[in-house]
């Protein structure tokens, strides 16, 4: 799972990383699935898209 850093940290399971200056939480499984690099852009719905770059 990833979500905003806002979110609640699990020291023993998480880890902060930071995508575009934005503050995000992910599961280690998750981060070790997906990778740690994404972009974050407004698609044409302008809603915010979160894309990992290695999968």
């Amino acid at each position: 799972m990833l979500g905003l850093g806002m979110d609640e940290f699990d020291e023993d399971e998480d880890r902060q990383i930071e995508v575009d200056g934005v503050p995000f939480i992910a599961e280690e499984d998750f981060l070790e699935k997906y990778g740690s690099a994404y972009s974050l852009k407004f698609n044409e719905n302008e809603q915010v898209e979160l894309t990992a770059l290695n999968a």
